[in-house]
């Protein structure tokens, strides 16, 4: 993690694409529990995934929301 100047802080994607997939599975997980009709966005991203220790900006959810997520369950098959 690194820090510039006050309150500001930049998670940095990980080394390993699994782990990556692993936090996007998570986070899309909890927004799926929470979003209704009447909730935006702006407000899930604000104020619900901060409970959940997410701190992510409207712009990394918004990558995060259109990011293609694979089946966890994808082996090689040989037979």
């Amino acid at each position: 993690m690194c820090v510039f100047g006050i309150g500001y802080f930049c998670v940095n994607m990980a080394y390993n694409r699994n782990s990556y997939l692993k936090r996007v599975r998570y986070i899309v997980s909890v927004y799926q529990s929470v979003k209704e009709r009447d909730k935006p966005d702006t407000y899930i991203v604000a104020n619900i995934f901060p409970k959940h220790n997410i701190y992510i900006t409207y712009r990394q959810w918004m990558n995060i929301k259109g990011t293609p997520i694979p089946n966890a369950n994808n082996q090689l098959k040989i037979f």
